[in-house]
């Protein structure tokens, strides 16, 4: 593959780094060899170069090296953008048309991949399964995949780009799928794949031949109970069979006794009929009995309720009369209570008059008590105060002074003269205040013996209150017994009809008990009489013994009913029973034959699945790749030894080994160092080694693939890969890009870096600068 023009509009990269909508990169004119894209950091060299391929992917921002691991909408900014690539590979010319809408609302891509006719003109790729590029995604890739193979093996063989993932981090899956592209074998997995299709669809007819053959199993097992069933039915026959001869030799033999007792009942049918008469008879007798005996029990209720109501009213009565002398009595001990109540009557207002009087007499005595203290403490206060001025006025005749003229202006003694003036007059005021207490007090001390018979006065009131009380109740009482004295003669005349009702009640009970004695005997003379009679005119009952046997006779019938209804059951069951046997009889024919092909289609799946499991990773394809690991161990080793020096040489095994040294398909990749005489796994070495030792692993596998390639590519292409190492192993770097054209025949390799010294080595550079101003 050689890219021939490029096209970008609308790229993050293009208008950040280059202040450009669109920018056009035209390669045709390159001469062949190393090509440097140069600038400074950000200036869009990553955006073209991650385009510089026709895959629909930017290498350096794609988590996977597949379509379906990136997208175009993060890295574009304008509603429309595109990227267009015209490139050349087998001899033929192609071009990649991306457009990209993005209008706001709704997002659209349209892929197309066109090449060019030998008249100029471009049209759609169309492959020879009718595949045609219409501008689907997966058309596109499909088309793609078809010219230049998996995008895969692409970005690991020839594209190597920042970020991209050692070899070494390949699984054994990946790496085989990898290398069978490489190896130009990856049609094998195609036939690995459709082998397995086969065996799947084989599968599928396998499991339907099974199913048929599970199934005869099934109706070959069905069989067997079918015909233990039928002859389980022949027995069940031969058991009801038996069964019901013995039930018509039952029947006939119960018909031949019910004649014998026919005849018998003809024999006996006078008799019979005096027997029926005398057996009607004594039920009515027997009933009569009854009735009477219910008569008598209803009619003795009937007395006893009758009398306990007489009895009851009765002792009502001689209860009132009971108290004849006392309600006789109470009229005269009512008056004579009224008088006593108007004496206690006139004696109580008599004494609470005197209540009343010593009450107020009480309420003087308080208040005369009440002016005594009031006058004590004001004897108390006067007291003192004449105290104090006496005190205060005897001072004029204990001091020194008193004879000199100037005891008159003295103004400590002025004070002692006004004492001495107002002590007369209080003198005089604490002797009208001692009056005035004993004048208290001989008032209070002539009250005490009336005093004395206020609480004598309330006690005799309380007790005359309360015996007017006792004796109002008492006249109360009186007054209801004497009211009841009309009712003495109406008890008097009730307790004469009462006993006349009883006597009554008496004769009547008397007379019923004579009428029910006689009729009671009478009804047993009679039941007497017939039972004589029936005792003499007793002879067999035929007539019952023929109702038995009737019944007898129609179970007898039944059950041989239910016998032939079971045989008939039985047959028809037994009959199903065959037919059904029949019919697997004839389906069973073919069971041999199904067995025969489920086990061909069983050896054939197995073949297939053989050829699947050959034809695939841990087949042919694993040997191939074992096969071909020397050589590009080979092709990697010469390319170190040229490049860095005999220092570093790897080794990559194809299988590993387990602990218990069994080998299983795998992939890991080690290096023998030298200098030190040691070998180490790739993991393990430092990030500048592992940067050339990686490429030169890469390039190896792309020479190798070059040497078979009907139409190998021609262009490499490296981003940045130069950054760890120091200046001497950036010149071995460049050496080994120029090796790796020369061994594989490429054209050209285009490569960004950062270092000047190598950009001066390159063939030609790319200036991402004068494109923006161009």
């Amino acid at each position: 593959m050689r890219p021939l023009k490029l096209t970008l509009a609308g790229f993050h990269g293009i208008r950040d780094g280059m202040h450009r909508e669109s920018v056009t990169v035209d390669l045709t004119t390159l001469p062949r060899g190393l090509i440097a894209l140069v600038g400074p950091n950000g200036a869009g060299k990553t955006t073209i170069m991650d385009n510089l391929h026709p895959y629909p992917i930017m290498p350096s921002h794609a988590s996977k090296m597949s379509a379906d691991a990136f997208s175009y909408w993060d890295h574009l900014c304008a509603p429309r953008a595109e990227k267009d690539l015209e490139w050349e590979h087998g001899g033929k010319t192609y071009r990649s048309a991306f457009a990209f809408r993005n209008p706001g609302k709704s997002r659209k891509a349209e892929y197309y991949l066109f090449e060019k006719s030998t008249a100029g003109g471009w049209s759609p790729v169309q492959l020879a399964d009718g595949t045609l590029s219409d501008g689907k995604a997966d058309t596109y890739n499909y088309c793609l995949e078809a010219v230049l193979g998996s995008p895969e093996a692409f970005f690991t063989s020839v594209f190597s780009a920042q970020n991209r993932r050692p070899l070494a981090s390949y699984q054994a899956g990946e790496i085989k799928k990898l290398l069978a592209e490489l190896l130009g074998i990856e049609h094998l997995r195609d036939l690995s794949a459709k082998a397995g299709e086969v065996a799947k669809v084989l599968g599928r007819s396998l499991d339907t031949v099974q199913r048929d053959v599970l199934a005869l199993t099934g109706k070959r097992d069905r069989k067997v109970v079918v015909a233990r069933e039928i002859w389980q039915l022949g027995d069940c026959l031969d058991i009801e069979h038996a069964a019901s001869v013995e039930e018509v030799a039952a029947g006939a033999k119960l018909l031949q006794e019910r004649a014998t007792l026919a005849a018998k009942r003809e024999a006996n049918a006078g008799v019979e009929a005096r027997l029926r008469e005398l057996g009607q008879r004594k039920v009515e007798l027997d009933q009569r009995a009854a009735l009477l005996a219910s008569d008598e029990t209803t009619a003795v209720g009937r007395t006893t309720a009758r009398r306990r109501d007489i009895d009851r009213q009765v002792a009502s009565h001689r209860a009132v009369l009971a108290e004849a002398a006392a309600v006789e009595a109470a009229a005269g001990e009512r008056d004579a209570m009224q008088m006593v109540i108007g004496q206690k009557q006139a004696e109580a207002v008599s004494q609470q008059a005197i209540v009343a009087k010593l009450d107020a007499v009480n309420v003087q005595h308080a208040a005369l008590s009440s002016e005594l203290k009031g006058l004590e403490q004001r004897g108390a206060s006067a007291s003192q105060l004449h105290k104090s001025l006496k005190l205060q006025a005897d001072v004029i005749e204990t001091v020194p002074c008193r004879a000199d003229p100037m005891h008159a202006t003295c103004p400590l003694l002025a004070q002692a003269r006004t004492a001495q003036t107002g002590l007369g007059q209080q003198m005089i005021a604490v002797e009208a205040l001692r009056s005035s207490y004993r004048e208290k007090q001989a008032q209070i001390a002539s009250m005490q013996s009336e005093l004395a018979e206020l609480t004598g006065a309330r006690n005799d009131l309380a007790a005359l209150q309360s015996g007017l009380s006792r004796d109002q109740q008492s006249l109360q009482r009186l007054t209801a017994l004497a009211a009841r004295k009309p009712l003495l003669d109406t008890a008097r005349e009730a307790l004469t009809q009462a006993e006349r009702d009883l006597a009554a009640l008496a004769e009547e009970d008397s007379a019923r008990i004579d009428r029910h004695k006689r009729d009671i005997a009478d009804v047993h003379a009679q039941l007497e009489a017939v039972r004589r009679e029936l005792a003499t005119l007793a002879t067999e009952d035929v007539t019952g013994k023929l109702a038995q046997m009737d019944r007898q006779i129609a179970a007898s019938r039944e059950a041989v009913a239910a016998i032939a209804g079971r045989i008939e059951a039985l047959i028809r069951q037994e009959s199903t029973l065959v037919v059904e046997r029949e019919r697997l009889d004839t389906e069973l024919a073919g069971l041999p034959a199904a067995e025969a092909k489920a086990e061909a289609l069983s050896d054939e799946i197995a073949r297939w699945k053989l050829l699947a499991k050959g034809l695939g990773n841990d087949g042919v394809i694993a040997l191939s790749i074992d096969d071909a690991g020397p050589a590009i161990t080979q092709i990697v080793n010469d390319l170190l030894l040229a490049c860095y020096g005999p220092r570093f040489t790897t080794a990559i095994h194809t299988q590993t080994e387990l602990a218990n040294g069994d080998k299983r398909e795998g992939f890991a990749i080690n290096v023998i160092d030298a200098d030190n005489d040691s070998m180490k796994d790739f993991a393990v070495m430092s990030g500048g080694q592992k940067v050339w030792i990686n490429e030169c692993l890469t390039r190896g596998i792309a020479l190798y693939r070059g040497q078979d390639a009907q139409q190998p590519f021609r262009t490499l292409f490296t981003d940045e890969a130069d950054g760890p190492l120091d200046p001497e192993r950036k010149r071995a770097f460049m050496k080994m890009k120029r090796e790796v054209l020369r061994l594989g025949g490429y054209e050209r390799e285009f490569f960004i870096s950062q270092t000047p010294d190598l950009v001066d080595e390159a063939d030609a550079v790319i200036d991402v600068i004068a494109l923006a101003q161009s």
